[in-house]
């Protein structure tokens, strides 16, 4: 199966904005014409896609002369053809001994019930535990009524939804970099509330993520205030037929105002009115919710939700590979 976009996290758009957001991160993007044998590199990208496969691979230095090659949420291609499977993973080794990477780890955009496991092992690609992306998602229909819409989400959503309108809190989105700023400091008030736990990135890097994006209409930020404070806000990416809730947080001052449910149902919508299909609310089983809070606020929207393929690893180089990430376990058991 093919999805008919590749996901926004395997777009040139992407690539620039993780390089502009992090440095250290540098992007290749190639794709495969109808008809070709070979891959090439570019940096366009038009709607919908002329080709059959791309892959956006994002290199980083590891040190000491290595390099990791991430592919997140690809590549795109037809997963059920064998050959199609075989050539892109082929030109993925190529590529990483070409760049002396140490190990190639990607984390395709397919369902577990969609992926040809026997087919990925036969290449070479290994499965392992140590995912970036999240494992699991919800993905709700918007393309449907108000009303339809509204009655598919759990009865205690609709209730905060009309709750957060009857108390005057507003939505509004904006693209605009200086309300970074805003949703910054709510994500740290997130942080704290979870000890830690999100990881979040410094100031500059949703900057940066967002003006990239922004200026090819494909991020937006949503605020949702209570009289002129911002009681709740999240950053949407916008791509293909869907939109994605990528980065959310709110000020647990007004949690009982409901502001995150009239953020979603705002954002929904409007992702809907730009002819999006669906809304994924990116992550149920999260490192950071020991509690299930997330994961129940997000299975109200919708009770069905897909478990990815997984993460996949390949080497030229298994044993270093081993040692690496060895290594890593042991810094994260020191709590570096």
């Amino acid at each position: 199966m093919k999805k008919p976009f590749p996901h926004i996290l395997q777009t040139p758009a992407w690539g620039r904005a993780k390089q502009a957001a992090a440095p250290m991160w540098t992007p290749h993007f190639f794709t495969l014409a109808r008809g070709a044998s070979d891959m090439v590199r570019t940096d366009t990208f038009t709607d919908p896609p002329p080709f059959t496969a791309a892959v956006l691979v994002l290199e980083r230095s590891l040190g000491f002369g290595q390099r990791l090659h991430y592919i997140p949420r690809g590549p795109w291609l037809d997963w059920d053809s064998p050959e199609a499977v075989v050539s892109v993973l082929s030109f993925l080794k190529q590529f990483a001994r070409e760049r002396g990477a140490l190990f190639v780890r990607m984390e395709p955009d397919v369902y577990t019930d969609e992926f040809p496991y026997s087919a990925v092992a036969a290449a070479g690609f290994r499965q392992t535990p140590d995912y970036i992306q999240a494992k699991d998602t919800v993905k709700i229909d918007i393309a449907k009524s108000d009303d339809d819409l509204l009655a598919s989400f759990h009865k205690k959503h609709r209730y905060n939804i009309r709750l957060a309108e009857k108390r005057g809190l507003t939505v509004r989105h904006s693209t605009k970099v200086r309300d970074t700023a805003a949703f910054y400091a709510l994500l740290g008030k997130t942080e704290h509330r979870h000890g830690g736990a999100l990881r979040i990135h410094p100031l500059s890097y949703y900057e940066k993520v967002l003006s990239t994006l922004a200026a090819e209409k494909m991020a937006r930020l949503y605020l949702v205030e209570n009289e002129g404070r911002i009681a709740s806000a999240s950053m949407v990416f916008t791509w293909g037929d869907e939109a994605i809730y990528m980065f959310g947080a709110s000020d647990y001052e007004f949690r009982r105002d409901m502001p995150n449910h009239l953020r979603e149902w705002t954002s929904m919508r409007d992702a809907r009115e730009e002819g999006r299909h669906w809304f994924d609310l990116w992550g149920i089983s999260m490192r950071n919710d020991p509690g299930g809070g997330i994961r129940r606020y997000k299975l109200g929207y919708s009770e069905e939700f897909k478990v990815m393929a997984g993460t996949f690893d390949w080497s030229p180089r298994p044993v270093s590979h081993a040692l690496f990430k060895l290594a890593n376990r042991l810094r994260r058991g020191a709590g570096e």
